[in-house]
């Protein structure tokens, strides 16, 4: 009996023990796998209040802006862009109107930029060229008469009267939208010369836009053909 006794006893204790050591490694391994938890949380958190936050600074989801823009061509004004594309709410409606209304956050506060709308009307400007669906290749190396030129981009503030506000001679992509009824010149023009201002044309379509409801939705790329119009629309 003692020896019987002893062996339960010794059997009870091994037992206890393994109990106690799988308690102390699931309360070890519990406390890292509850701080990974939170960090997670945390991240995830961070990453959708990133995703829905508002822009520090307009044009915001829900904001309906209107700007004219012109094109030249050493003094000669460039035939308007025609596509229907409009992807992320920057975009011209086949006219000398640039419409702005954000339809996510890439488009909105400081990164409603030319670059969006350069995207949306297939349209490339750097310092070397001008290039664009309806216009081909606009090349300052082509010069202006017998006047070596370049080409620059404008801002002009057209209320209460058309006035020259800022000039870009690169990085045009970069050129942000900061309010309502500005005007836009995309120009190749002779070294040493500012754009010329806008065209009249551009000014009355300006005038003639409203600042309707928004009631149109995403045009993605693909959705537009070589001539700019909607495939199968």
């Amino acid at each position: 009996m003692g020896k019987a006794s002893s062996s339960k006893k010794v059997q009870r204790a091994a037992k206890a023990a393994a109990s106690s050591r799988g308690a102390s490694e699931r309360r070890e391994l519990g406390f890292p796998l509850a701080v990974l938890a939170v960090v997670i949380l945390g991240i995830g958190l961070v990453v959708v209040a990133r995703a829905n936050r508002e822009p520090a600074a307009p044009p915001r989801i829900g904001d309906h802006w209107h700007s004219a823009y012109s094109i030249y061509d050493c003094g000669e004004e460039v035939p308007f862009w025609q596509s229907a594309a409009d992807p992320d709410g920057i975009h011209s409606h086949k006219d000398s109107v640039i419409h702005i209304h954000p339809f996510n956050s890439s488009a909105t506060g400081d990164d409603a930029q030319m670059s969006v709308l350069f995207e949306a009307m297939f349209a490339t400007v750097t310092p070397e060229a001008i290039t664009t669906r309806e216009a081909g290749t606009i090349s300052a190396a082509d010069g202006c008469g017998d006047q070596a030129a370049v080409i620059k981009v404008a801002r002009y503030a057209v209320d209460p009267e058309v006035e020259l506000i800022s000039v870009f001679d690169d990085d045009f992509g970069s050129i942000p939208f900061l309010q309502n009824r500005e005007a836009f010149v995309i120009a190749k023009v002779p070294a040493g010369e500012d754009p010329p201002p806008p065209s009249q044309a551009s000014l009355v379509a300006l005038d003639a836009t409203t600042n309707t409801p928004l009631e149109s939705q995403p045009v993605p790329l693909d959705l537009v053909d070589e001539d700019g119009n909607l495939i199968n629309g």
